[in-house]
């Protein structure tokens, strides 16, 4: 049985989040853009404990690759990142990162972006120095990447078709539209409110999925044999 006040809150959050994406509508592109990052202070920050960090900024890996700016960081939280002084931007480590999510106004006209910083980011290379993990899949190399749009497909089947039809080497490992609430990835499908549970569920699967590693940082600051 669903749960009714869990669909109501759930409810009342995405007409929130879409509210406040519409009073940016018709602004500047960088105030756009940071009514956008609402779905960051409004939602991700609020909905999961203090302890989670949330961070923007670009990620490299310990060969020296580097991505582009990426909206949200999700970090594991059991190593450091750096902050530019002044700025909310930091420099993150590729092995300290379980999942990047990408914020966009609409999903089927930004769509390209979306390829873009998801080739950036799987061209990168983690090693999360694994000792302990829940299940039988060690986490992958590659971190995982989410879109996320307040507008765009209006049914699971369209982003369902959407994601396969996109490139591997481009390909998010999942898709949220709020307004719709169609959400597609990580074993899940969803649609109106609950597809905001379905982004949170797939978020805390990640994060939760480690129960102890410890990376070896020492890897970014030193020359190995094939440098």
């Amino acid at each position: 049985m669903v749960n009714t006040h869990v669909v109501q809150r759930l409810t009342a959050i995405q007409q929130s989040l879409l509210a406040q994406h519409a009073g940016s509508s018709g602004l500047p592109t960088a105030m756009s853009g940071h009514e956008r990052e609402t779905f960051l202070r409004e939602f991700l920050q609020k909905v999961f404990p203090a302890h989670r960090r949330f961070s923007t900024g670009a990620v490299t890996d310990a060969r020296g690759a580097i991505s582009g700016q990426v909206d949200i960081a999700v970090e594991y939280g059991f190593a450091p990142s750096f902050p530019m002084p002044g700025t909310d931007d930091r420099l993150l480590l590729a092995d300290a990162l379980a999942m990047v999510i990408e914020v966009k106004s609409n999903l089927i006209n930004q769509w390209s972006q979306v390829e873009m910083t998801t080739n950036a980011i799987k061209r990168l290379h983690r090693d999360v120095g694994v000792i302990s993990y829940l299940g039988t899949t060690k986490p992958s190399e590659q971190i995982p990447v989410v879109a996320v749009g307040y507008r765009g497909h209006a049914t699971v089947d369209a982003l369902t078709a959407r994601l396969a039809s996109t490139e591997d080497s481009c390909r998010p490992d999942g898709a949220l539209v709020i307004d719709s609430g169609c959400f597609v990835g990580f074993g899940l499908t969803a649609s109106g409110p609950l597809g905001l549970f379905a982004m949170t569920s797939a978020i805390d699967f990640t994060l939760g999925h480690l129960i102890t590693a410890r990376p070896n940082l020492l890897r970014y600051v030193t020359q190995s044999e094939d440098d």
